[in-house]
Parts: C-alpha cells; structure tokens; sequence
C-alpha cells in the first residue's frame, strides 16, 4: 500500500471510529463492537491498529474510554465514548481536522 493511501484509510477509519461511537451515543461502544463493524465493513485493521486510532481519538480529545469490569466474572471491557467535541467535529461545528476524514450525511 503506498504511503498515501495508507494515511488516507488511516483518516477515514478514525472517522468510521467516531461515527460508530455517535449512533450509539450516549452509551459507549466496546473495543470488541468497534473491532467487528470495522471488519465488517471491509478495513483493514488489527486490535493493535485499532487501540491506535482510539488512542489518537483520545489524545485529540474526540472520544473518552473507560474500563469497565465485572470482577466476579473475570471480564472486562475498555469502553469508548465519543465527546461533545467529537460530536462537534463530526457535525461540522468545529474545524475540519486533518487526521480524520468525516463521511458525507
């Protein structure tokens, strides 16, 4: 893959990210949930690349996560939540940025 397309599908899937986030506002979404719509809809991604793009999501202050944990279970799961910033930006009250490519409503 060349090094354009490779930061473009970069921009569009912290884009897809958000947008996943935002229908299921105000709830979070699990990383687990995340991981299978991005699958499903034909990116390329790993759980690695994936905590990437949420972690540039969360450094930008798009999107929040928080742990959840069932203790008697044994289960625990990293929840992301988009931010009113995150809803902003995707709503075009904000200025465009760079590193994430908005889809079209």
């Amino acid at each position: 893959m060349f090094v354009n397309e490779a930061r473009n599908e970069a921009r569009e899937l912290r884009g897809f990210i958000l947008s996943i986030c935002m229908h299921n506002y105000p709830h979070g979404c699990s990383e687990k949930l995340i991981a299978t719509t991005v699958g499903e809809n034909q990116f390329d991604s790993s759980p690695a690349l994936l905590r990437g793009h949420i972690e540039y999501l969360l450094e930008k202050g798009y999107v929040r996560t928080e742990v959840a944990e069932a203790k008697h279970l044994g289960i625990s799961r990293t929840l992301v939540y988009i931010t009113a910033k995150g809803i902003d930006l995707l709503e075009g009250n904000i200025q465009p940025d760079p590193g994430v490519l908005l889809f079209q409503r």
